[in-house]
C-alpha cells in the first residue's frame, strides 16, 4: 500500500456484531461479515450536486446499523485523459469517505447498457471491453485493503448465461493480474434471479461472492413504476397489498379497473401471479434456493438488490415485505443491500432526508410478525 499515515488511520476495517460469518477457508471473511446489512448508493457522482447523497445521510445510515455500501459506477471512464483522472480522483475520495465512516464498499460496474453491444458480439469482445474498464479502475481499488473494498464485475449482465459466464471467467482472470486479493462479486446473467443462480456453476476462483437480486412478487414491488413508457403495464397497478390473496379487496379493485380499461392481458397476468398467494412462505422458498446453492458449492451469496417502490404500494405492505425478506435472509446468513438510497425505492424519509425509521426497523434482524 502507498497511502500516507493519515489515510491509513482512516482505513480501518468495518466491524459487525453478527453471528453470520463466511465459510471456513473463504479468503476474505471480514468483508462477508460486513455485507450482511448494506444499501445501494447511486448518484454519488451525479452532475447535479444537489442529487448526491450527503455526508450527514451516510453517517445516519451507518448509525442505523448498515455496514456496507454498494457504490454504483454508472459513468465509467472509457478513455485516458482528463476525464479518467477526474473520475479516479472522485472515486478515491468517495471510497476514503465511506471507509472512514466504517463502511465496507463494493464498487459495482452498473453499466450494462454500455456492455450490451459487446456482449452481443460474444465473450471475447465483452471481455476486452470490460477488462479495459477494470484496468482503469484497479489503481484506485488497490489503494484499499481487500476487507474494505470489493468489486462487482457487471450489474444485471444483458446476455445469455452461456455468453456471460464465459465472459466472466475471462474477466476474472484478467482482473487477478491487477487485483489478486480483492473479493470479486459476480451475479448470474440477466436480472440476476435466484433461480438462475441455482443453475450457475461457480467460477474457478475461491474469492468470489455471488449476488442475486430479489423483487418477487414483481407486480407488488414495482407497482406504479412510471419510467417504462406508455406500454409498461406496471404504471396501471395501484395499492396492491402484501401479503395478498386473489380475493383481497384491493386485488379485486385492481382487476376490475384493468378489465374496465381493456387491459385484459395485464389483468390475467396479475390474477395468474396470485394463483399462489403472495406470502412470506414464497419468499422463504426463494431464500432456501439461495441457501441450498451456497451450501452445495461452498460459496457465499448476497442479495445486493431488493426493495419495493414507494409510489403507490401501501406503506404497511411495503414494510411487511421488507421485514419478510430481512427475516428470511437473516435466518440463512445471506447478506443484503437495500435498493435504493433516496430514489423511488428510498431508504430515506422524503420529509427529513434521513433514514426512514419504519424501513430501518422493518429491516432489523428480529422476528417481527406484526406488520
Amino acid at each position: 500500500m502507498i497511502l500516507g499515515t493519515v489515510i491509513a488511520l482512516l482505513m480501518t476495517a468495518p466491524t459487525v456484531a453478527d453471528t453470520c460469518k463466511a465459510r471456513n477457508g473463504f479468503p476474505n471473511p471480514k468483508l462477508v461479515t460486513t455485507m450482511q446489512r448494506g444499501v445501494n448508493l447511486p448518484n454519488w457522482d451525479h452532475p447535479e450536486t444537489s442529487v448526491r447523497p450527503t455526508s450527514e445521510q451516510l453517517r445516519a445510515v451507518r448509525e442505523a446499523g448498515f455496514t456496507h455500501i454498494r457504490l454504483l459506477v454508472e459513468r465509467p471512464p472509457l478513455a485516458d485523459g482528463d476525464n479518467q483522472q477526474a473520475f479516479a480522483q472522485a472515486l478515491f475520495e468517495k471510497l476514503i469517505l465511506l471507509v472512514s465512516m466504517d463502511y465496507s464498499v463494493t464498487v459495482d460496474l452498473h453499466a450494462g447498457h454500455l456492455a450490451e453491444p459487446y456482449l452481443d458480439e460474444g465473450p471475447d469482445a465483452a471481455r476486452s471491453f470490460l477488462s479495459d474498464i477494470w484496468r482503469r479502475l484497479a489503481p484506485v481499488i488497490r489503494l484499499f485493503e481487500p476487507e474494505q473494498v470489493a468489486i462487482e464485475l457487471l450489474n444485471e449482465p444483458p446476455a445469455s448465461s452461456e455468453i456471460w459466464e464465459e465472459t466472466a471467467r475471462g474477466l476474472v482472470a484478467d482482473i487477478r493480474q491487477w487485483l489478486p486479493d480483492h473479493t470479486i462479486v459476480v451475479g448470474p446473467a440477466g436480472p440476476q434471479r435466484f433461480d438462475a443462480l441455482a443453475q450457475m456453476a461457480p467460477l474457478a476462483d475461491d474469492n468470489i461472492v455471488y449476488a442475486v437480486h430479489y423483487y418477487d412478487p414483481f407486480y407488488f414491488t414495482h407497482q406504479g413504476a412510471n419510467w417504462g413508457g406508455p406500454d409498461d403495464p406496471l404504471q396501471y397497478l395501484d395499492g396492491l397489498p402484501f401479503p395478498a390473496h386473489l380475493d383481497d379487496e384491493a386485488v379485486q379493485a385492481n382487476l376490475s379497473a384493468l378489465r374496465s380499461a381493456g387491459r385484459l392481458a395485464l389483468a390475467n397476468d396479475l390474477a395468474g401471479s396470485l394463483a399462489q398467494p403472495w406470502t412470506e412462505a414464497g419468499i422463504a422458498e426463494a431464500f432456501e434456493t439461495m441457501a441450498d446453492w451456497s451450501e452445495r458449492t461452498g460459496q457465499p451469496v448476497v442479495v445486493n438488490e431488493f426493495g419495493t417502490l414507494a409510489f403507490v404500494a401501501p406503506r404497511a405492505s411495503r414494510l411487511a415485505w421488507l421485514a419478510a425478506v430481512g427475516r428470511q435472509a437473516k435466518a440463512r446468513c445471506i447478506g443484503w443491500a437495500h435498493w435504493d438510497f433516496q430514489d423511488g425505492f428510498s431508504l430515506m424519509d422524503p420529509k427529513t432526508g434521513l433514514p426512514d425509521s419504519g424501513v430501518v426497523e422493518a429491516l432489523s434482524p428480529v422476528a417481527r410478525q406484526d406488520y
